[in-house]
C-alpha cells in the first residue's frame, strides 16, 4: 500500500475545499497548497466524476465540495483506485505466507479507518483557527 502523490494531494486539496465558505478557484487552491494549478485540474477530473466535487462555469465560478460528508476512503478509491497489499517480492505462498497475512490486516485497517474519517473533521481545526489557506 503506498500513498502516492495524486492521493495525498486530492485529500489536501479537498481539505482546503472544506474551509471555503464559497466556490475556489484553480488560483486560489494553489496559492493556498502549492499544488501547480496545471495538476490541480488533472487531480479534479476523477473526483468530479466521482460526485466529490462540484465546479461552477462563470465570474463566481470555481470549485466546492459536492456534500460535506466525504470520507478519507471516497477520496482515496476516487485518486488511487483500490488499495491492495504489494505481495511479497517473488513469493508464490500467499495463503501461507505469515508477512503476507500482516500486510493484508494492515490494509484493512488502514481502509477500515480512512472509511470513518471525514474530510469536514480534516478540516475542522483549519476552520475553527480560520486557517483555511495555506495548509
Amino acid at each position: 500500500m503506498k500513498l502516492s502523490t495524486k492521493g495525498r494531494y486530492s485529500l489536501q486539496t479537498l481539505v482546503y475545499l472544506a474551509t471555503c465558505r464559497e466556490n475556489c478557484s484553480i488560483r486560489s487552491i494553489s496559492e493556498a497548497t502549492g499544488i501547480s494549478s496545471g495538476y490541480l485540474e488533472q487531480l479534479m477530473i476523477p473526483l468530479r466524476k466521482a460526485e466529490l466535487v462540484e465546479a461552477e462555469r462563470g465570474v463566481q465560478g470555481g470549485y466546492r465540495l459536492a456534500r460535506p460528508d466525504i470520507t478519507c476512503q471516497e477520496v482515496l478509491s476516487a485518486s488511487e483506485g483500490d488499495f491492495e497489499p504489494v505481495p511479497c517480492k517473488g513469493c508464490e505462498r500467499t495463503d501461507a505466507c505469515k508477512t503476507h497475512q500482516i500486510w493484508a490486516l494492515l490494509q484493512s485497517a488502514v481502509v477500515d479507518f480512512s472509511k470513518q474519517v471525514t474530510i469536514a473533521e480534516l478540516a475542522s481545526h483549519l476552520v475553527e483557527s480560520e486557517a483555511g489557506g495555506g495548509i
